[in-house]
């Protein structure tokens, strides 16, 4: 019998770990360009901040220099974070103008930071393996996940470019290390403060003081020129009073009184942000220098919000320094097997992290449905109402007009120059929107806000969350509602005549229309009229009481529905918004009149008219099921539409 040759193990050896790698670059990379379509896809991803940056790519094109819209005006990205690197994207952006476009580059580009780290621990470990495993690593690091995953981000951005930079130092490719610093340099003004410190380590620990002391000179010149020259240089009169000069400190740190409230998230967070890589990363100390400025900052940041949440995009760039210092400390343990071991228990670590805190597919106790789990419809989830959404804008909203959208809506009008959000976050009250009306044609809202957050029992968000906008748009006199489906509203400025849909809510001495008693929980029907106009245009009115002798704590909304159709819900306007359940005193009767068009893709046929009352404050109101009913309250028939 012939003998079969006998091939030498060392190439598969070589050539194994290079195969998983790429298998598991280009295998998590998907999985997260994915997840990151899927929730933009799901309307989850706002305007702050991706329809923002969107915005502002798409504007180089036009000879704009990275330009969006804020609250205050139009300006530039250039006055706030000078992300230079955007505007590499604009060329992409162009060919196909979609905030996916950033998207998928950003997780395709955060994912290629796993072949810098195989290299380098590679070659500073002894074995392909170790770097299989700390690429690994690299690639499940829980905020480094959860930075792709949250929008679009300069420090995203910057996290693999920093260790493609270092892997070339270490192989003193000095053309490709000036270009990947240069890159990550780009990214965000603040990146210069950990590119200074690397700047150090490099002179003091790697063998290339020169290297290092102009690496650490390269940083602070660039800090100094971004923060001092192209900061101020972009700003203008419009730009936000809080991100100029040395108010931007103040913006993020200028509460530390806070800080005592809420120390123990923080120290979770920061466990979260630094647990999986301190076992081999304490010996290893030196390079988690240059990423303890951007995490602590994140960390003692009391700006908007919990911006010190390891979920936010503020950790993505400490990632490539844990990784360093994992790789450092590693190398430091002497002996073979027990780098071994802990090589193995930091990944184990860091998978058990990720499978804890981050929603991904790899996860099962994160992959539900439940409030926060990747499978809800404010994570990842898409509901058959996100496709009445698209419909919506598709069909009612016009291209590059000027126009205010509800937070979630606007992403999908981003390559316009004028967009504002309806409502900010931050606003005091609806009487901000008075000042950003001047400046648009249109106003996007969404009456049924589906997007709500569950803290405990605490719900924020919700359907409830811009019925201050609404109704400071009903009684805006330049305005007027056009278009309304399933909740979704858009209002135009000076509409032509006969095409506003009148909205009108008062408080009666007597009921007048035809009686249709009926319990609804907190609220007594009293009569209620449906009139044809003509074509697919009717009025409909209503009259109502409170039950009792008090008026419900929280907000409540009548709905109506067509037939049991959950894709053309009618939300009383007047009495979501001009004269709501919280202002009614007991014993009083009030009337609310509206219009509406019933929606072309409704087939002819006969329809029956139901309402019913729901509590807005119950984390599901949006969907106006049975969840948000009162107990033993059904929705009551009131009419029949026959449409033809």
């Amino acid at each position: 019998m012939e003998q079969v040759p006998q091939h030498s193990a060392a190439p598969m050896a070589r050539t194994a770990p290079v195969l998983a790698l790429a298998a598991l670059t280009l295998g998590i990379g998907a999985m997260l360009a994915w997840l990151s379509v899927l929730r933009y896809a799901g309307f989850n991803a706002g305007m702050l901040d991706l329809g923002n940056m969107a915005q502002a790519i798409a504007s180089v094109p036009r000879g704009r220099p990275l330009e969006f819209t804020y609250k205050e005006g139009e300006m530039s990205r250039l006055a706030f974070h000078v992300e230079l690197i955007y505007l590499l994207f604009a060329p992409l952006y162009a060919l196909w103008p979609d905030p996916r476009t950033l998207l998928i580059g950003q997780a395709l580009l955060a994912a290629s930071g796993a072949i810098p780290a195989y290299r380098l621990a590679g070659r500073r470990l002894g074995s392909p393996w170790a770097g299989l495993a700390v690429a690994l690593i690299y690639l499940l690091y829980p905020v480094a996940q959860t930075g792709v995953l949250f929008d679009f981000h300069g420090d995203t951005l910057a996290m693999p470019l920093l260790l493609w930079s270092v892997e070339a130092l270490d192989r003193r490719a000095w053309r490709a290390y000036i270009l990947w610093l240069a890159l990550a340099l780009a990214s965000k003004f603040y990146v210069a403060a950990p590119v200074a410190l690397m700047g150090l380590v490099i002179w003091r620990w790697e063998r290339a003081p020169r290297a290092g002391l102009l690496t650490a000179m390269a940083g602070l010149a660039y800090g100094a020129l971004a923060f001092l020259l192209i900061r101020p240089l972009f700003t203008t009169g419009a730009t936000s009073e809080a991100h100029r000069g040395l108010s931007y400190l103040s913006y993020y740190f200028g509460t530390f009184a806070n800080l005592a409230g809420s120390l123990e998230p923080r120290l979770i967070n920061a466990l979260i942000v630094f647990g999986p890589a301190l076992l081999a990363g304490l010996r290893g100390w030196r390079w988690l220098l240059p990423g303890l400025p951007i995490a602590a900052a994140a960390l003692l940041s009391t700006g908007p919000g919990s911006s010190f949440d390891y979920r936010y995009h503020h950790y993505a760039m400490a990632v490539p320094f844990l990784v360093l210092a994992i790789i450092d400390g590693a190398a430091r343990t002497s002996a073979p097997a027990r780098r071994w071991i802990v090589l193995g228990a930091t990944l184990a670590i860091t998978v058990a992290a990720n499978l804890v805190f981050v929603s991904t597919p790899l996860s099962p106790l994160r992959w539900s449905a439940d409030p926060g789990m990747a499978l809800d419809h404010t994570v990842y989830g898409r509901t058959p109402r996100d496709a009445v959404k698209e419909q919506f804008i598709r069909e009612f909203v016009p291209t590059g007009e000027p126009i205010a959208a509800s937070i979630f809506l606007a992403p999908r009008l981003a390559s316009r120059e004028t967009l504002y959000s309806l409502r900010y976050p931050d606003d005091p009250g609806p009487e901000a929107l008075a000042e950003r009306l001047p400046r648009v044609r249109y106003a996007l809202a969404d009456a049924l806000f589906d997007y709500r957050v569950v803290n405990g029992n605490s719900v924020a968000g919700g359907p409830a969350y811009e019925a201050g906008v609404i109704a400071a748009l009903l009684r805006e006199p330049a305005f007027g509602l056009v278009a309304a489906r399933d909740g979704l509203l858009l209002f135009q400025r000076e509409p032509p005549p006969d095409s506003a849909l009148e909205q009108h809510a008062a408080i009666v001495n007597a009921p007048i229309l035809p009686a249709t008693p009926a319990d609804l929980g907190p609220v007594a029907l009293l009569g209620a009229r449906v009139e044809h106009l003509g074509g697919r245009r009717f009025r409909a009115e209503f009259e109502w009481q409170l039950s009792g002798t008090e008026r419900p704590a929280g907000p409540w909304a009548a709905v109506s529905r067509l037939g049991g159709r959950d894709d053309a819900r009618i939300v009383h306007l007047p009495t979501f918004a001009l004269l709501p359940i919280g202002s009614w005193a007991p014993g009083q009767i009030v009337r609310e009149r509206f219009e509406l068009v019933i929606p072309a893709d409704l087939p002819p046929g006969d329809y029956p008219w139901s309402v019913a009352w729901y509590d807005l404050t119950h984390p599901e109101a949006a969907f106006t099921d049975e969840r948000a009913l009162p107990p033993a309250i059904q929705p009551v028939v009131v009419a029949t539409l026959t449409l033809r």
